[in-house]
């Protein structure tokens, strides 16, 4: 019997390795070397549950993602928000600027069926685009933080849809990431006013169907535009 205490930690520590090593099995690394411009490159690790509530949960599948904006994928922008009086005479009072990446289906005609994108908005107040000025002083190179609400102003959210499965950051706790922006270029091109920079984070994302989907190590290089009401015309 006075062996036993030190065969329970044979046993513990071999329990402790293999749940590293089936860790460290898993572990992927992001190893882009774009030619484009503008380019995204991440990992992606599905999940049937929340990963953050165990140490040693191992993803149903990974990948590692590295795109170019060069067809099949293109990298464009996009945003979300119309400054107004919306459905059922809803005030509106933001908007979202995104960097869009989209993998269209080199099967199908060109850029007519999206297989799966990326979308990075940043949530700002419908007033803050209302100048060139306060549209650039919006970004700069800093750390910010993840929208609880499509209204959290100043913050950002991260959408990923694939095979019509769509996961969102929205009500998500992201305390453990946050999102970089460095390389901060502001230009306008005609009439269109825009900054360019380069996003790095991690989030976690969840799906309607309770799936979940951590976006890991990401770096994305792409434009944010300025955006007006529909309709309406600023001065500058």
């Amino acid at each position: 019997m006075k062996y036993l205490p030190t065969a329970i930690f044979a046993v513990i520590t071999l329990i402790v390795l293999g749940s590293c090593l089936d860790q460290n099995e898993n572990e992927v690394v992001v190893s882009c070397e774009p030619s484009t411009a503008e380019y995204g490159g991440f990992i992606l690790k599905f999940y049937g549950d929340n990963p953050t509530q165990s140490s040693f949960r191992n993803p149903n599948r990974q990948e590692v993602v590295c795109w170019e904006d060069s067809y099949p994928i293109d990298i464009g922008g996009s945003g979300v928000g119309n400054c107004g009086l919306g459905y059922e005479d809803i005030e509106n009072p933001v908007m979202g600027t995104a960097i869009s990446l989209v993998e269209y289906d080199p099967n199908a005609e060109e850029f007519t069926y999206a297989k799966r994108y990326l979308e990075v908005r940043a949530v700002f107040a419908c007033e803050d685009f209302s100048t060139r000025a306060s549209f650039f002083n919006l970004f700069a190179p800093a750390a910010f933080g993840f929208a609880d609400e499509f209204d959290d102003f100043g913050n950002f959210v991260i959408e990923y849809l694939e095979d019509g499965v769509r996961y969102s950051s929205l009500g998500v706790s992201n305390t453990l990431f946050n999102v970089t922006l460095s390389d901060i270029e502001a230009s306008s091109d005609q009439d269109a006013d825009f900054i360019r920079a380069t996003v790095r984070f991690s989030a976690l994302l969840r799906a309607e169907n309770g799936d979940y989907l951590l976006v890991e190590n990401a770096e994305v290089r792409g434009r944010f535009f300025r955006m007006s009401p529909f309709g309406v015309e600023w001065e500058d």
